[in-house]
């Protein structure tokens, strides 16, 4: 190998470490960034109330059962006053 060659490698060879450690730094920056971005997303939903599915549920099944009971009570209402044969009005007597 000539001297040449030998300085002109010896120079990449340096180049190349230093483009090795900067990749190797910035792919460990994205990483901490990455875990830092998850560690401060995963506080902010400890910290935020959870959505109450079941609570809302239970009040929409109460209301949807409040909702037929008042149907069946006027169905039950209708149906009474059909049943019932007209009577007619009584007459009072205040000639005496």
């Amino acid at each position: 190998m000539r001297p040449i060659e030998f300085q002109d490698n010896l120079s990449k060879t340096q180049a190349a470490e230093r483009m090795n450690q900067i990749q190797k730094a910035h792919g460990e920056m994205e990483q901490r960034l990455m875990a830092a971005a998850l560690k401060d997303k995963t506080a902010s939903e400890m910290e935020r109330p959870q959505a109450g599915e079941k609570t809302d549920m239970v009040i929409i099944r109460k209301d949807q059962e409040k909702q037929n009971k008042q149907q069946q009570h006027k169905k039950d209402t209708r149906k009474e006053d059909q049943d019932q044969p007209e009577q007619p009005p009584e007459h009072l007597d205040v000639a005496g």
